[in-house]
């Protein structure tokens, strides 16, 4: 069976590079800008670029909020976070100022510094992962894998059993995380080679 997958796109996110990535792994995907339509569609990704509070403001204007819970209940279906796209999973989020995010995995996103990290930031570049919980998501991965990352903020997750990979910048953060069909990396798989080819891979198998 053909699985039919789609991009959301809410005006903040790396569409473009997300839509290439896939596309060299041979998967046509189709980016959708109406909520109605999300339904139609077995995998759907969630980039996101920029603030927490831009995001998730868009995403309720628009009224991706209740699509994507409603989709993320269905566990036929699976849904993948990309950096901001997986902060405002989240239960809320406190840059510039507290948002609510969609509260489909507990937690809050705070700057990196609130966290105890007194690194420069932004977080840019090449980082590996840590895996803590083995996952299908994380397969044929190992520790010395790399990923791109560009981030202020992290994630403080409430489940530790939804926690799958951390990243080390100054302090331990979340950088894949996994509850049932919905998954989340603060890295851009997109843009992280051979490695973030591998994920996206594993995560259209899943």
């Amino acid at each position: 069976m053909t699985i039919k997958v789609a991009i959301i796109n809410y005006g903040i996110g790396n569409i473009r590079s997300l839509y290439n990535s896939l596309k060299r792994i041979e998967v046509e995907a189709e980016i959708i800008t109406d909520p109605d339509t999300i339904d139609q569609f077995d995998k759907v990704f969630l980039p996101g670029v920029g603030s927490y509070k831009d995001a998730i403001k868009k995403i309720k204007y628009i009224g991706w909020d209740k699509a994507i819970k409603n989709f993320s209940s269905n566990q036929n279906k699976s849904l993948f976070g990309i950096c901001v796209g997986m902060q405002i999973l989240s239960t809320c989020g406190y840059e510039y100022g507290k948002s609510n995010g969609l509260n489909i995995i507990k937690g809050e996103v705070l700057r990196m510094n609130k966290h105890g990290c007194d690194l420069k930031l932004p977080h840019i570049g090449w980082n590996n992962i840590k895996i803590i919980n083995q996952n299908l998501i994380t397969e044929n991965l190992n520790n010395e894998a790399n990923f791109y990352f560009v981030n202020s903020y992290s994630l403080r997750i409430v489940n530790s059993n939804e926690l799958i990979a951390t990243t080390s910048y100054g302090i331990e953060f979340p950088s894949i995380i996994n509850k049932q069909n919905v998954f989340g990396t603060q890295f851009h798989p997109e843009k992280s080679s051979k490695a973030g080819m591998q994920i996206l891979k594993n995560f259209l198998n899943a």
